[in-house]
């Protein structure tokens, strides 16, 4: 079964993003926590009963560097506990400069111990590749680096940022993703995310080829307008009619 959700922009806010949830008929939202804010911050007190009464399921995105596991690791766990969720993606990043062989050795350590913590918690850890522009965790093999120690942590799939589509099956061949973001991109450009069928990327052949099988969440990570939406939930809604 597929689910179909939306993920809220940082930028925006919690109210607005769940105003496209309910106009465009997706069925959860994903928030964003960066730099030690969530996007929910500007509901007022009590946030928890509100966001809980607002909408639910909801899946956290959380996007780390190096330091942020030790500044915000914390109040990320503090967040779960108190709006109650179950599903959290790491985008895991890395600002400090050259990439070496004890970089993602140190990543690995960090993500294991964010796991080791959410896990008693009842809440799965998803971590999520990363585009060839970030130069880090881009690769089939810094992936390996998490994914073949850790193999309760879940593939969080972006389409829009693999290489092409041999690097798409060298990561499913690694590991077949449990949770997916889509958008759509112009395989010219190393790096966008904008609405489904406004790029080069062929859903058809990533979803009934490379990805055939495939169940869980498919959630819309694409920046645009009202319109985009609408557009790219006709899209998902023809690639999943019966979810």
């Amino acid at each position: 079964m597929i689910h179909k959700g939306l993920a809220l922009h940082f930028r925006e806010n919690y109210t607005e993003g769940l105003s496209f949830i309910h106009n465009f008929g997706f069925e959860f939202i994903q928030t964003w926590f960066y730099n030690g804010i969530l996007s929910i911050d500007v509901l007022s007190m009590p946030k928890g009963a509100i966001a809980r009464n607002m909408l639910s399921p909801v899946i956290l995105h959380a996007v780390f560097d190096m330091p942020d596991y030790d500044r915000y690791g914390q109040k990320l766990l503090d967040i779960v506990d108190i709006f109650g969720y179950r599903e959290v993606a790491l985008q895991p990043i890395y600002k400090a400069g050259r990439v070496t062989e004890n970089t993602i050795k140190l990543l690995e350590r960090k993500v294991g111990a964010l796991h080791r913590s959410l896990a008693p918690r009842g809440v799965k850890l998803y971590v999520e590749n990363n585009s060839i522009t970030d130069g880090f965790f881009n690769s089939v093999q810094d992936l390996r680096a998490i994914f073949d120690v850790h193999p309760d942590i879940g593939l969080l799939l972006d389409l829009a940022h693999v290489n092409d589509y041999d690097h798409l099956r060298e990561i499913v061949a690694m590991r077949f993703p449990e949770c997916v973001h889509i958008s759509d991109r112009r395989l010219s450009v190393p790096h966008e995310h904008i609405p489904l069928g406004e790029g080069d990327l062929d859903f058809d052949l990533i979803f009934n080829e490379i990805l055939a099988g495939y169940e869980g969440r498919v959630i819309l990570e694409a920046i645009g307008s009202k319109r985009g939406i609408a557009k790219s939930k006709k899209v998902l809604d023809r690639l999943f009619p019966d979810s």
